[in-house]
């Protein structure tokens, strides 16, 4: 048997390990708190759950869950600065660093962005914009140390997700509005991707001078697509986005060995061949219900080029579906995406409230059946 570092990156580098890497537990492939109690209920643990991520109402995947799955990854991330000073306001909202404010609806299980600090699109405002510190402290702190000792005690393959570029821009404007400013404020646009790229090197570069000797993926969070199509114009994509990535691609590859990844939901088939040609190495979260995003053609197409991390369909084979509809999904994408490495087995995106446990331990149990020697 390989060790689980061994058996990513066997995967990593297209060739067939001696069972399926499997992941969950990182910011893309996590649980929310409701799910995740219900798998523990069923699972016969009664431990208190605690929140890993506020917005996303991600819970802390605790040890014996990780262990009980056998899963292979173990997921790091960079500290919160110092200069930031967290309050929750009495009506259930915040600020983050950048100064957009989130707000949790009643009833609600994630934070939305409801205010912008530069959603008028302004070049004076972006000029007079305060950036927080790329270089806080706080933001390595530790991380060295951690790393160590998972890397010392431990054989897991270790990731860590990092801010992208297109995200981080427009949660500073909104989504709506910076798309619109793509058209009608393309100065503007140009101008915060620049800064907003600037910020990112630094940040990221401090990050992975201590932590890319460790890690065996690195992967930028950012979102490219709807459920039919690229957010703008692949054309669009390829002039404003493309470029600019590259240079932040190009750098995360000059401190690290890891291989790079993109997060980005939706249909994104049509720039795969750009992300490939600036060293994008793995696409999560596959989202195998949106459009172009067969997981027969992606195999077809880019099963030497791209390792696909994710899909298992969220959107109505968990929720939806029965215990055997998860069991033969997991056994076609198998049989499809699994051949000659190339694939780590997660959901698309994190696994939602309404969830069966049933149905979570379908899939993690069908995966390893299937690939155990």
């Amino acid at each position: 048997m390989l060790s689980h570092r061994d058996r990513v990156l066997t995967t990593l580098d297209h060739h067939q390990p001696d069972r399926l890497p499997i992941d969950l537990g990182g910011t893309q492939t996590g649980l929310l708190v409701e799910p995740y109690n219900a798998l523990k209920r069923k699972l016969g643990m009664n431990s208190p759950t605690t929140v890993s991520n506020m917005v996303l109402g991600l819970a802390h995947i605790e040890d014996e869950v990780l262990e009980r799955f056998d899963i292979d990854f173990r997921h790091v991330l960079p500290g919160q600065a110092d200069q930031f000073h967290f309050q929750l306001l009495p009506d259930d909202s915040f600020h983050d660093e950048f100064g957009t404010r989130w707000k949790r609806p009643p009833g609600g299980y994630y934070y939305d962005m409801v205010e912008f600090p530069l959603a008028s699109c302004s070049l004076r405002d972006l000029a007079n914009f305060n950036w927080p510190d790329p270089l806080d402290p706080g933001r390595v702190r530790g991380v060295r140390e951690q790393l160590d000792s998972l890397r010392t005690t431990t054989d897991f393959a270790l990731e860590a997700g990092l801010f992208g570029l297109w995200e981080t821009c427009w949660f500073t404007v909104g989504l709506e509005r910076w798309l619109l400013a793509c058209i009608d404020s393309p100065d503007f646009v140009e101008a915060l991707l620049d800064r907003t790229m600037d910020f990112l090197m630094r940040m990221h570069a401090a990050y992975l001078d201590v932590s890319g000797s460790y890690l065996d993926l690195v992967t930028l969070w950012d979102d490219y697509g709807t459920q039919s199509s690229t957010l703008i114009s692949p054309a669009q994509w390829r002039k404003l986005v493309k470029p600019r990535l590259a240079n932040l691609v190009a750098m995360i590859r000059s401190k690290t060995s890891a291989y790079i990844g993109i997060h980005s939901c939706g249909s994104i088939a049509s720039i795969l061949d750009d992300l490939c040609e600036i060293d994008i190495q793995v696409i999560n979260p596959v989202q195998v219900s949106a459009r172009n995003m067969s997981i027969t053609e992606l195999k077809k197409r880019y099963g030497t080029r791209l390792t696909f991390w994710g899909g298992i369909d969220t959107q109505f084979l968990l929720p939806h579906g029965g215990p055997a509809d998860v069991q033969k999904a997991v056994k076609s994408t198998l049989d499809l995406f699994a051949q000659d490495g190339g694939y780590i087995l997660a959901a698309v995106h994190n696994i939602q409230p309404g969830v069966p446990p049933e149905n979570i331990l379908a899939m993690y149990d069908t995966a390893r059946f299937m690939t155990k020697i």
